[in-house]
């Protein structure tokens, strides 16, 4: 994914977590306690734990992209979020607006105009993608194989930059307007209802019956959506980035380069080291049975067994999203204008 580029929005975001963060009187007694209502900006404030920044983990020798039998392929004028499909991934950024790649071959097998700027990572689900555009904002569905726009639904609010976009086989849920975070929730055509996001949201997930919503705060608050409680769960610095795989939710910490796994059942969380330093942009993935982290400079391939970095595979500088099939990874690079596809599984 890319870099937060709105000067503005950044600013204000700081200003309001620093706000937040002085508010606070340092006793997080209660942090986990379950709530039926979103986490409040005072709440959320006393309730951040002192967030510890990770060293760099045990990382292997680097390997380039020749060393993995990596191909360049020129994507213009932005390539930039991908998500895998069965056996293509979908990048949106590429002319006309969302492109899809054939796994094997690199080959462009469908295209699709999109209208306004693609700002949020991409969904797939019941053999449907999720585009959430801004300018106009609306949530695309895209049938995964061909293209086809199967409806246009108007949000009620401009998609958060940089955050992403949750389904499961219910709904869509998409996260809006940042200044009162706000979850629609996309059935059909159409949004049946909204959801008020915690104070600070950066994005939206939907697995194991609940959604996880990352924020600046250093937290992921999870709502059950049976029982409509909340429950905050504390991750690493500047979470933002996240996906569900092999029975966990795994959370991208831009802060520190660090990946927080929480398990789906008990919510009890693990850390594991990665980078030691600040992702600028980046982005986590499942697939392919491994985690996949996304940093400004390489990708970085985590057993989810035993949280093993095991790959490192070394990148031209810049910011990108990255999706893994099951025969091949994929890898943008919107400051090069390319995409990157290396063939799975990695050699040994």
């Amino acid at each position: 994914m890319s870099t937060v580029r709105p000067v503005l929005r950044a600013a204000l975001t700081a200003a309001l977590v620093a706000t937040l963060l002085s508010c606070g009187g340092g006793d997080d007694e209660g942090a986990d306690e379950a709530s039926t209502e979103p986490p409040t900006a005072a709440a959320e404030a006393t309730a951040t734990p002192e967030v510890t920044y990770l060293p760099e983990g045990d990382l292997p020798d680097p390997l380039t992209l020749k060393d993995v039998d990596g191909r360049t392929i020129p994507a213009k004028p932005f390539a930039d979020f991908a998500v895998a499909t069965g056996d293509g991934v979908w990048v949106t950024g590429v002319q006309p607006g969302a492109v899809r790649y054939d796994d094997v071959s690199g080959d462009i097998t469908a295209r699709t105009p999109v209208r306004g700027s693609v700002g949020q990572a991409l969904e797939e689900s019941g053999g449907e993608v999720l585009v959430p555009t801004g300018g106009p904002s609306a949530l695309l569905r895209l049938d995964a194989v061909n293209g086809e726009v199967r409806s246009r639904v108007p949000l009620p609010g401009s998609p958060v930059s940089e955050g992403v976009v949750g389904a499961d086989d219910d709904a869509a849920y998409v996260l809006v307007d940042p200044m009162t975070p706000t979850i629609a929730v996309v059935e059909g055509d159409r949004v049946t209802d909204t959801i008020p996001a915690p104070t600070a949201a950066t994005a939206v997930r939907a697995a194991f019956g609940a959604l996880w919503v990352p924020t600046s705060l250093h937290a992921v608050e999870r709502l059950d959506l049976a029982s409509d409680e909340w429950t905050t769960i504390p991750t690493g610095p500047r979470p933002r980035f996240l996906d569900v795989g092999f029975g966990a939710v795994w959370v991208m910490n831009q802060g520190d380069g660090s990946v927080t796994r929480i398990d789906a059942q008990t919510a009890e969380t693990e850390a594991v080291p990665v980078t030691g330093e600040a992702i600028g942009g980046g982005d986590l993935t499942t697939g392919a049975g491994a985690v996949w982290l996304r940093t400004d400079t390489a990708v970085a391939r985590i057993d989810p067994d035993s949280r093993a970095v095991t790959h490192w595979i070394d990148l031209p500088p810049g910011s990108g999203s990255v999706a893994a099939t099951d025969r091949a990874l994929w890898i943008t690079n919107h400051d090069h204008l390319a995409v990157h596809q290396v063939p799975l599984p990695l050699p040994r």
